[in-house]
């Protein structure tokens, strides 16, 4: 009896062992997780001037940054100084004075330079990558900077791949038309302390001014996207945010308001102050300058998975001409010049699936697959494991909307096509400018169907590989061990008893 007596004492520790292993707590400093499918999207640009190609004379800057992050997982961080139509063009002489770069190839880290830092991942593999560029420029007076970063720990896509960049461009100017005293853009997918998904883009114009006789002037323009969301119905939340901050037109002090725009230094009444500021943009309009100001109403769009925000700035368009330098004929202008422009959207799933963000002309839209139904033999169904297909893309004129993975390493340009010519004096809507620039660095891409198969290379787990991940192979022997003294526990009474009986 003393070996069931140790058979019993085996099972109970047996017993406690498989109890434990499901019940053990996470630490209270255990990082939150990631929803189970979700996709990010933040990209942001203080200026974009579709028609400046056409000018003669355009010494400008201006930043782009954008980023893209998902389950699949499939992320991409970027930061350039572009010219205002969003090509990037190599810097050259005394612009690049006291280049220095952090994680640049250094072969490309010389004059001439592509102020461009492009960061992809598309596995699940641990990844922290930073580019970093910067220069003081000419006289060490006109500084510039692109910055990007992705990091994720490990188990990619199941945990998020963070982005952030930065990018900062010098003074610049379209002469007659617009003159920039320097311009920031920044952007951030991240999450919070509460496991929600949280997407920041921002950009900011300082010390603008427009028209040939400085019609329209102001010290800053800031516009703030910001998004977040959890994987649970209705728990999305987006806010947008426009500050113009010093804003004159035609002399005139004014103040940017939800109602619309006000005269700043007074009026007999509240109804008057707005007249006066519509007045002010009617003698704009006289004068060949037509200025658009953002709808506030229709910059957060939140729906059950996903939401939507476009924080819109100014928009200005110049319907005649403006005479160049002397000797250089003048041109005609009719693009709208977008000043300020953040866009932020967040998607999130409480059930595994592929979710997709792309453009569709200059809106967002979020597709997801629906979740994965139970198998008719009843249990769960696999959850899908997405491939990630090689790349299909071209670079220079385009990308395919299909590529993903790492590109040909190739100076890429962003290109994108030119928004509507119409520009509403008042309260126009608040677009982005044209298609989509770049895959993904405005979207991302739609994936394919969903592959059961474990894939070891991409970070899938076989059933093996589970067991031992969470300690149950152990168990699982511990447990037959158990089963055998048992047996035997039974065994040898009914053997002693058969012997005494009939030996």
């Amino acid at each position: 009896m003393k070996l069931g007596r140790l058979a019993r004492g085996l099972g109970a520790a047996s017993l406690a062992a498989l109890v434990s292993v499901p019940l053990v707590a996470a630490p209270a400093s255990a990082a939150p997780s990631a929803p189970a499918a979700y996709a990010a999207l933040v990209r942001a640009y203080p200026l974009y001037w579709a028609g400046s190609g056409s000018l003669p004379v355009v010494d400008m800057r201006v930043p782009y940054v954008s980023a893209s992050t998902s389950n699949v997982p499939v992320v991409r961080s970027q930061s350039a100084l572009a010219q205002p139509d969003l090509n990037v063009t190599a810097m050259r002489g005394d612009s690049i004075t006291g280049l220095a770069c952090t994680g640049f190839d250094e072969r490309k880290c010389t004059d001439p330079f592509v102020p461009e830092a492009d960061i992809r991942h598309n596995v699940a593999d641990p990844v922290h990558t930073e580019m970093v560029a910067s220069f003081t420029g000419r006289e060490g007076r006109f500084p510039g900077r692109v910055r990007a970063l992705a990091d994720c720990g490990g188990d990619c896509g199941h945990q998020l791949v963070r982005t952030a960049g930065d990018a900062a461009a010098p003074a610049g100017s379209a002469t007659g038309y617009i003159s920039v005293g320097s311009s920031v853009a920044s952007q951030d997918i991240s999450l919070d302390d509460r496991g929600r998904l949280v997407g920041v883009a921002r950009s900011e114009l300082r010390d603008v001014v427009i028209g040939p006789k400085g019609e329209v002037r102001f010290s800053s323009l800031v516009t703030t996207a910001n998004a977040s969301g959890a994987g649970s119905e209705n728990s999305k939340a987006g806010r947008s945010d426009v500050k113009v901050t010093d804003f004159v037109i035609l002399d005139n002090p004014v103040e940017l308001t939800r109602a619309g725009l006000r005269l700043a230094n007074g009026a007999p009444s509240e109804q008057e102050a707005y007249d006066g500021g519509k007045a002010l943009l009617q003698q704009l309009a006289d004068r060949g300058i037509t200025l658009g100001l953002p709808n506030f109403d229709t910059q957060v769009v939140q729906k059950p998975d996903h939401v939507t925000v476009q924080a819109q700035g100014l928009r200005v368009r110049f319907d005649r001409s403006v005479q160049g330098p002397p000797g250089v004929t003048a041109e005609t202008v009719d693009q709208i010049i977008d000043l300020g422009s953040s866009t932020a959207v967040v998607a999130a799933f409480d059930t595994e699936r592929n979710v997709n963000v792309a453009f569709e002309g200059d809106q967002p839209t979020v597709t997801a697959e629906p979740p994965a139904s139970a198998p008719a033999g009843g249990g769960p169904a696999p959850a899908p494991s997405p491939a990630v297909t090689p790349p299909t893309g071209t670079q220079g004129g385009g990308r395919s909307a299909t590529s993903r993975g790492p590109l040909p390493v190739t100076k890429p340009t962003v290109r994108s096509s030119p928004p509507a010519t119409a520009a509403p004096v008042a309260t126009p809507p608040a677009p982005a400018p044209g298609t989509e620039i770049l895959d993904p660095a405005g979207s991302v891409e739609p994936q394919p169907a969903p592959d059961t198969t474990p894939n070891t290379e991409e970070g899938a787990i076989g059933v093996g590989e589970l067991t031992d991940n969470l300690g149950l192979r152990g168990a699982q022997s511990v447990s037959r061990a158990f089963g055998a003294f048992l047996g035997l526990a039974l065994i040898l009474p009914v053997a002693r008893f058969v012997i005494r009986r009939f030996g």
